[in-house]
C-alpha cells in the first residue's frame, strides 16, 4: 500500500519519481523489497485501524502489524502516533 501511496503522491505532484523509480533506488541501495504477506491478511489487520478515515494509512498500519510488528518508515505524524514503531 506504501508503494502505492508514493505513486498517488508522484501523480499530485508532492513526490519528484515515480514510486517504481524510487523502489528500484531505495531497493538497490537498502535490499528493501516489497512485502509479500497477502493483501487479504493486510485487509482484514486493517479493519481494526479505527483511528483514522485514510485508507492508506490504516492498510500501511495493518500492514507493519501483519508483519510482525515491523519497524514503518513514515514521516507521517499521525501514523507516528499510532504505531510506536514508526521511524523517520
Amino acid at each position: 500500500m506504501a508503494f502505492l501511496e508514493l505513486e498517488y503522491l508522484h501523480e499530485l505532484g508532492r513526490t519528484k519519481f515515480p514510486a517504481r523509480d524510487l523502489l528500484k533506488k531505495v531497493s538497490h541501495e537498502t535490499n528493501l523489497t516489497l512485502c509479500e504477506i497477502p493483501f487479504p491478511a493486510i485487509a482484514s489487520a486493517a479493519l481494526d485501524e479505527k483511528w483514522t478515515r485514510d485508507l492508506f494509512d490504516r492498510l500501511i498500519v495493518a500492514n507493519a502489524k501483519a508483519n510482525g510488528f515491523a519497524w514503518l518508515i513514515s514521516a507521517d505524524e499521525e501514523i507516528a502516533r499510532h504505531y510506536p514503531r514508526t521511524v523517520w
